[in-house]
């Protein structure tokens, strides 16, 4: 019966398109499901599952993948992907009509909506007062994510904060909101999210934290570039009381074994053979070709990236491979640079129920958030180097040294690169920094132009909704 109250809840989503006229009197509503500190919880974990990870395309589990960070000068469409919209987003020749640029749009209001009953229902349940704030805040904090992954891809945006409980033309038609407003709400959201708990143990493992919304906020601030507050908000999870630090081994940041370890931060949680929750990037490693494998061979990297990572650098051997055991023949096949960071050596034959988790920020990311933040502030300090070092003596690096500010700029943009490749942040990074149409020329994306800083508003949201207006140049 909860699972299609859920169904329900997504059917009811800001984008919704389809007039339903049935009433069956089994549905439960809203208000028959919000009375039990049981439903409570549900309700939140609804918002994660539609937020992060719920199989097939969701958010996290490739759909960001597909929708922009194949975009970037990191990936591309490889020979066997047939999809056209894929393929023409890959190399920016997409239009308003990309279904994956919908998919994501439409997706990410579904769990926006999702997260708006839970903050807007859960007060009213009689329950355990601090499970019901902490619950209240985790749906903060998911609205928050969404948002602040939205307002970068697409800029003005319809913000709602309310739930949508109807499907008609009133509740879908609004307009977009200016980013700035955005903003304030994703800010105020983290804000409120800092009181989540430092950790969880047991079941709830890999629930946002108070560590999770400081992260997420340094970022935003980091995106704003608004740089005090970012050294000061990273600095604020580097010293404070969570436990977070780097695994010696950068293999292990990809382990199942030590999945929501102490760098972890917060994660998109995948598991094997479990209701279709295997991460399905790691289909995308699999190579062609290989007798017993079931590839799919599709996504590849840009052929310069494996060359930007030194002999002595660890994280290439992690990131990606380049042969491979056949469990039929036993024998070693090589092939071109693949990515890796997600492949399940023990699901080799069906590689999308790959166990491994999806990193959303880990500690690594926060340090050098920190050394960026620092470095633009007044320079290279003392203190932004030994933060990127950090993560470059992990990587077998030497240390940074010597540097002007803007050497040291250009330095921590390839440590990220390095670091966090194929964990979709290198999209953004293009975007935020303003450096998207070069960096994408130069890998040979030569359609980049000044209008692919923001996605299209979907041409099906702009049939539905008069009241919105298309971002320049997708006119």
């Amino acid at each position: 019966m909860k699972k299609i109250l859920f169904l329900f809840l997504g059917l009811s989503g800001i984008t919704a398109c389809t007039d339903l006229n049935e009433n069956p009197s089994s549905l439960i509503t809203t208000e028959q499901f919000y009375k039990t500190e049981s439903d409570a919880v549900a309700a939140v974990t609804a918002v994660y599952n539609a937020a992060l990870n719920n199989g097939g395309l969701t958010m996290y589990n490739r759909l960001f993948h597909l929708a922009f960070e194949i975009m970037s000068d990191d990936a591309i469409a490889g020979l066997r992907v047939t999809n056209a919209d894929v393929r023409t987003i890959s190399v920016l020749a997409h239009s308003t009509t990309n279904d994956r640029v919908d998919e994501l749009w439409r997706e990410s209001y579904v769990a926006i909506n999702r997260a708006n009953i839970a903050i807007a229902r859960i007060p009213g349940i009689e329950m355990d007062a601090t499970l019901r704030t902490r619950l209240v805040n985790e749906a903060k904090f998911l609205r928050a994510l969404l948002y602040f992954n939205m307002v970068r891809l697409w800029g003005d945006l319809p913000l709602i904060l309310e739930e949508n409980g109807s499907l008609g033309k009133d509740a879908i038609q609004v307009a977009r909101t200016p980013k700035e407003d955005v903003y304030k709400q994703i800010i105020q959201d983290l804000t409120d999210a800092e009181a989540l708990p430092n950790t969880y143990t047991g079941a709830d493992a890999g629930r946002a934290t108070g560590g999770a919304a400081k992260s997420i906020l340094a970022k935003v601030y980091l995106t704003r570039q608004e740089w005090d507050k970012a050294a000061a908000k990273s600095l604020e999870v580097i010293n404070g009381p969570y436990g977070y630090d780097l695994f010696e081994n950068f293999a292990d940041v990809f382990n199942v074994a030590t999945k929501n370890g102490k760098e972890h931060i917060f994660s998109a949680q995948c598991k094997s053979n479990v209701n279709g929750q295997g991460n399905r990037l790691a289909s995308s490693a699999t190579p062609v070709g290989i007798p017993g494998v079931a590839s799919a061979g599709t996504d590849e990297p840009h052929a310069d990236v494996y060359k930007l990572y030194s002999e002595k650098d660890k994280r290439r051997a992690v990131t990606f491979f380049t042969s491979l055991v056949s469990p039929t023949t036993g024998k070693e096949i090589t092939f071109p640079p693949r990515f890796f960071k997600y492949f399940d050596p023990a699901q080799i034959v069906n590689p999308t129920e790959s166990a491994k988790n999806i990193p959303v920020i880990r500690f690594a990311e926060i340090l050098l958030i920190y050394a960026e933040a620092v470095n633009e502030t007044g320079g290279p300090a003392a203190e932004a180097l030994a933060a990127v070092n950090r993560v470059r003596k992990r990587a077998g690096l030497d240390a940074l040294s010597g540097l002007t500010k803007d050497q040291f700029r250009e330095a921590i943009y390839l440590e990220r690169r390095l670091e966090l490749m194929f964990e979709f942040q290198r999209w953004f990074d293009l975007v935020r920094t303003k450096r998207m149409i070069t960096a994408l020329h130069a890998a040979g994306k030569t359609n980049a132009a000044e209008k692919h800083y923001l996605h299209p508003i979907p041409q099906r949201e702009m049939d539905l909704n008069p009241k919105l207006v298309q971002n320049p140049g997708w006119e």
